[in-house]
């Protein structure tokens, strides 16, 4: 009895897995009914007085874990939970507003250090052109031809210096508007702190190395030690305060004294630097001196026109090689300032990119507290489509592939930001993990099931084969499906999707899905099995192959057909050999005047007498009926299924012999003794049977 809960258990199980797997699957996302006279259109609950963010308790903790604040959250009520959103909502979007100001500032100083490097280049092609002036006027005769082309090679510089000078007075004007911009300034201030902490761990890793090279108890290794005391003790100031101001609420006493305590300690960290002589200081300032002398110089370094002297009717042209070698020099210099200018503009940029990895960073910390505060909110009711929206806007990420050093650096900070790069590697370490976990476990626990299968017995090898492929490949896809969920990808949209194609496949493909049951049919009630010979309709041979599609039959003279499985379970199945023994049959058609008992005790003996015929059951015959012309009588043996074919041809031959040699007739109109099978209605149907195995007929003449 318990094989046959077993089996039914089992074909519950599959015929639920199929179902689940022609049904559509439901997003996770709740989807709203379509209005009609007879249903109302749901709306989401909404709260009686609009959401107070001061009233939340949840945001006094701004790096709160998130499994915490899930906790924190679950307790609360709609309208507590709307506070709550509202306030990580407003520091979300203080943060978006902070990466926005820093990102213009950035595309500013980009703008100012494409001037000035377009300043540069003008200068260093006027700087070619006075070169080969001064290289045609050597030698050269005035008013001769190379007179004469040295003099359009000063133009060509005097052309070049108006570009360098339009540049630069646009470099001037963006560093002017900058200064004017008090956001620009804040992030600003914020890249110098985050250039002093750098340069900071720089330094301090940098004596440590120079350090290890030293004489243990030397003057220079003591030296050392004082300096990486005094590096630690500042950079850890520093890192305290950052804790404790990430760590406050916004706008609160707490978030006030923890910015007091950090530009403290950061003017303490840039005093340190510079006692060390490691400083590098402002690099804003530095570029804004560094500008203004090459605007200075370039003022002065312009040729300008001079009526009184003229060379070869042109006005204002330098007419020796000393004025030249002196405007070159000049050129050359305010080149190098400009450079100078635009390598401390893009150093202070720098600075600034990584500030803004890391609040992008700080975003994301954000985004995902907001997410676990919403997650709950929505469970309650809660309307958060706006949320959900503002936060899929303010999460994409615009980089200026035109600036590729800032590319580069933005990519180097992601990759070392805990928010970036540190998580993404946690998340696909994980991932890989899981898809290996269910890979191994999935491999294990079908091998475990096949074994209890085999075990237990009573289920059919195909449908054990089934049930072990579906555990290890159903494993793997649960565990992708979870993996998934480490790269924080929703499987709502996943599996609604899933749900959707099987929904159309479910349509498209009813005669498979109708093949794909009846396969299933097949392995849970198991009428035959593979290597069975069994007939369905007009089919006779051994089962090849049985899929959740087709059955493949093996025919006689080694055909093969291929019959969908909802054909066969459709039609009658006869499994001529479903058990381990099976019983040779045979027909005789015996005259009147014969004697009945002495035919059949003769049958009896030619079975007995082969060695493959089985003792238990013994041989036995059996008189059916009378007819118009004999009596018919049947008698038969049983022997193992393999052993059938040969032991049912060699029977046949015994009892020829035997009938001969006794001269029994067993048939008086016609005078011939018929043998056949229990199979005689195959007669008239072409089966293709080779003779070795074929039902015979054999006429024994009178």
């Amino acid at each position: 009895m318990w094989r046959y809960r077993v089996r039914a258990i089992m074909l519950v199980g599959a015929i639920g897995a199929f179902a689940v797997w022609v049904t559509p699957v439901r997003s996770q996302e709740q989807q709203e009914p379509a209005p009609d006279a007879k249903t109302e259109k749901v709306e989401p609950a909404k709260s009686a007085k609009p959401p107070d963010p001061k009233a939340a308790t949840t945001i006094k903790q701004l790096d709160i874990p998130v499994d915490e604040l899930k906790l924190l959250v679950k307790p609360l009520t709609l309208d507590e939970l709307q506070n709550e959103a509202a306030a990580w909502m407003q520091a979300l979007q203080d943060k978006a507003k902070e990466i926005s100001q820093a990102e213009v500032t950035i595309k500013r100083q980009n703008l100012a250090i494409a001037k000035q490097k377009e300043g540069a280049e003008a200068l260093a092609t006027a700087k070619k052109a006075l070169e080969e002036a001064q290289k045609a006027q050597q030698g050269a005769t005035v008013g001769s031809p190379q007179y004469q082309e040295s003099t359009k090679k000063v133009e060509e510089a005097q052309e070049n210096l108006k570009k360098a000078q339009k540049a630069v007075d646009e470099a001037q004007t963006t560093k002017a508007e900058l200064k004017k911009d008090e956001t620009a300034q804040e992030a600003l201030e914020k890249a110098k702190k985050t250039g002093n902490l750098d340069t900071a761990k720089q330094t301090l890793d940098r004596t440590k190395a120079d350090r290890d090279k030293l004489t243990a108890g030397s003057l220079a290794y003591q030296d050392a030690t004082k300096k990486i005391e005094k590096l630690e003790a500042a950079i850890k100031k520093v890192e305290d305060a950052q804790e404790a101001q990430k760590g406050a609420k916004l706008d609160s006493p707490e978030y006030k004294k923890a910015t007091e305590q950090l530009d403290k300690a950061d003017e303490a960290l840039k005093k340190l630097l510079q006692e060390l002589g490691v400083s590098k200081g402002d690099k804003t300032e530095q570029s804004s001196q560094n500008l203004n002398n090459a605007t200075a110089t370039l003022e002065k370094t312009e040729i300008k026109n001079n009526p009184e002297e003229k060379v070869a009717g042109v006005p204002g042209v330098v007419n020796n090689e000393q004025k030249l070698q002196e405007k070159k020099q000049e050129v050359e210099r305010t080149t190098q300032q400009l450079e100078k200018s635009a390598d401390a503009e893009s150093e202070a940029k720098n600075q600034l990119v990584t500030t803004v990895t890391e609040l992008q960073g700080q975003q994301t910390a954000l985004i995902d507290r907001l997410n676990a505060v919403l997650d709950e909110l929505e469970k309650k009711g809660g309307d958060v489509k706006s949320y959900r929206q503002y936060i899929k806007a303010v999460s994409t990420v615009e980089v200026d592939t035109k600036d590729t050093e800032g590319l580069g650096l933005r990519l180097i900070s992601w990759a070392q930001s805990s928010e970036g790069g540190l998580r993404w590697a946690g998340n696909f370490g994980k991932f890989t993990g899981i898809i290996l976990a269910s890979i191994v476990v999935s491999q294990i626990l079908g091998a475990l099931l096949n074994q209890i299968l085999s075990r237990f017995g009573g289920t059919s090898a195909i449908m054990r084969q089934f049930i072990v492929m579906l555990v290890k490949r159903g494993g793997v896809v649960v565990g992708f499906l979870l993996a998934l969920t480490a790269l924080e990808v929703s499987l709502g949209p996943v599996l609604a999707l899933v749900g959707g194609v099987s929904f159309v496949l479910a349509f498209a493909l009813q005669s498979n899905l109708g093949n794909l049951a009846s396969g299933l049919m097949i392995m849970a009630y198991k009428p035959f099995d593979v290597g069975d010979e069994i007939k369905v309709g007009e089919l006779w041979g051994w089962v090849e192959a049985i899929t959740l599609a087709n059955t493949k039959i093996k025919g006689f003279s080694g055909q093969i057909f291929t019959i969908p499985n909802n054909n066969i379970w459709n039609d009658t199945i006869e499994n001529l050999s479903h058990d381990k023994n099976r019983k040779i049959m045979l027909s005789f058609r015996v005259a009147f005047d014969e004697d009945l008992k002495k035919v059949e005790q003769l049958l009896i003996d030619t079975f007995k007498s082969h060695p493959k015929v089985l003792t238990n059951p013994a041989p036995s015959t059996f008189v059916w009926q009378i007819e118009e012309y004999y009596i018919s009588l049947f008698a038969g043996g049983w022997t193992k299924k393999d052993d059938f074919w040969d032991t049912y041809a060699d029977i046949i031959r015994l009892i020829q012999k035997r009938f001969n040699e006794e001269g029994i007739e067993l048939a008086a109109i016609p005078k011939a003794i018929e043998i056949g099978v229990e199979m005689n209605e195959l007669n008239g149907k072409n089966y293709n049977f080779p003779t070795e195995i074929a039902p015979q007929q054999v006429t024994v003449e009178n």
